[in-house]
């Protein structure tokens, strides 16, 4: 089941962790807005697969259901990684946040992306369960 998680649903954000790891060390390059939002995204896809997953073994459940729960977790994911920036801002001294605005917009754009994704997703499965 790991194997599974993994490569049908991990993949994504680690993808995105890695390009933000890389796109951050070359000097004048500053996507940290789209990094914020396609994460939000690879979040909220994450989660999504995660619950397809999950249905196979506990059941299914009602579309809505599924998608407003994973923008719900992701929404909580992205709170957690801006709680855990500034908790180590705190404690280490470090400047991973550079104010209320930069730690607002993070949020803001993470929590579009993962609308962004969703509503992208339902629609697609909406048109494809129209055309059967």
């Amino acid at each position: 089941m790991l194997s599974r998680l993994l490569r049908e649903a991990l993949w994504a954000p680690a993808a995105i962790a890695l390009a933000a790891f890389v796109l951050g060390r070359i000097p004048g390059v500053d996507v940290w807005w789209f990094m914020h939002l396609a994460g939000g995204a690879a979040v909220a896809f994450c989660y999504l697969r995660l619950i397809a997953l999950a249905g196979r073994r506990f059941g299914t459940m009602h579309a809505g259901v599924r998608y407003v729960l994973a923008f719900a977790l992701a929404c909580s994911t992205a709170l957690a990684w801006e709680l855990t920036e500034f908790a180590l801002d705190e404690t280490l001294g470090s400047a991973l946040q550079e104010g209320l605005l930069d730690t607002m917009s993070d949020l803001m754009l993470s929590v579009c992306g993962a609308a962004a994704y969703l509503a992208w997703q339902a629609l697609s499965e909406s048109k494809a369960q129209a055309a059967r």
